[in-house]
């Protein structure tokens, strides 16, 4: 059909006898006529081939609408999809957070757990360290004491054994003289009993 109206236009415009002074042109009717049957004739080919095209177009469109539905319900569906996984990661990013938070404070507690109890326990050492400390010195004490005490016993001991010595010493000594006083005692006596004897004896008589 657009072949037919070029040649229309053709006859018009190439075709036609321009008249002078009038800015018309002159056609010839037959082939005018002829022209314009043959446009009439391509019409309803034209027609059904615009319908054909528009039916066409129709099914391309719902196609396209089908198409574009699936394309908005599968986007739908992954965003859907994404705001779940954006929501799983915001969750675990919170859990994630109050781990760490509970961590923390858990490793506060602790920190301050170590040191109480490292204080107390330097504390506590100090304290059995002093006590220790104490009990050395009284240890000591107790045995200087003791230790004294067992010298001043063992002075006693030899100072008693010295005058038990010198008791004995002066017993035996005693003893001694005691003996001696009596065999001087003895010999005195006989000294004096020969000395009565011989007074008691008359001069130049020899004794009986």
């Amino acid at each position: 059909m657009l072949r037919q109206v070029q040649r229309l236009e053709e006859m018009i415009i190439l075709d036609g006898v321009k008249l002078p002074l009038t800015g018309r042109k002159l056609v010839d009717e037959e082939q005018l006529l002829a022209q314009l049957t043959n446009v009439e004739r391509s019409i309803p080919e034209t027609i059904q081939t615009a319908e054909k095209i528009l039916l066409k177009r129709e099914d391309i469109i719902a196609r396209a609408n089908q198409y574009a539905q699936e394309i908005i319900k599968s986007a739908e569906q992954r965003a859907a999809q994404i705001a779940d996984e954006v929501r799983i990661v915001q969750q675990a990013e919170r859990e994630a957070q109050q781990i760490r938070q509970q961590v923390q404070q858990e490793s506060d507690i602790r920190r301050q757990q170590v040191q109480q109890e490292t204080e107390q326990l330097r504390h506590q050492v100090q304290q059995e360290s002093e006590l220790l400390r104490q009990r050395t010195f009284e240890e000591i004490e107790r045995l200087r004491r003791q230790v004294q005490q067992e010298i001043d016993q063992m002075r006693q001991s030899a100072r008693a054994e010295c005058e038990q010595i010198q008791v004995d010493a002066d017993n035996y000594a005693d003893r001694v003289l005691t003996q001696m006083e009596q065999q001087f005692s003895e010999m005195l006596r006989v000294v004096q009993n020969g000395r009565q004897h011989l007074r008691s004896t008359p001069t130049g008589r020899p004794p009986v």
